[in-house]
């Protein structure tokens, strides 16, 4: 465990920018699903999960090294994994033709 009076301040900014990755990845994950309400268009669900998955990982991984819940190896492989995944899921919803569930029940 990391004890936090003896922090370097590279590790402060690392958390800052952690935190902040984190925030941006909740509110295009948020903007993506509210495209997906507006138009219909299945693609935008794999892209806001893409970037949940992407964008979310830091987090949980610096989590993870403060208070040591898993070895590092486990954590990277993880992160690793996580944002394969994700990165997949938005080359899929970019991929994928834009049909719209709206126009096709008209």
């Amino acid at each position: 465990m990391i004890d936090v009076g003896s922090w370097h301040p590279v590790a402060v900014v690392g958390l800052v920018f952690s935190i902040v990755a984190l925030i941006l990845g909740i509110s295009t994950a948020y903007l993506a699903v509210r495209g997906y309400l507006r138009n219909g268009q299945r693609p935008m669900l794999f892209i806001a999960a893409g970037f949940v998955l992407v964008l979310l990982t830091p987090f949980p991984l610096l989590v993870g090294f403060v208070f040591p819940i898993a070895e590092e190896a486990t954590l990277y492989a993880i992160s690793a994994i996580n944002q394969t995944v994700g990165l997949c899921l938005i080359l899929y919803g970019l991929w994928t033709p834009r049909t719209s569930s709206i126009s096709q029940k008209i």
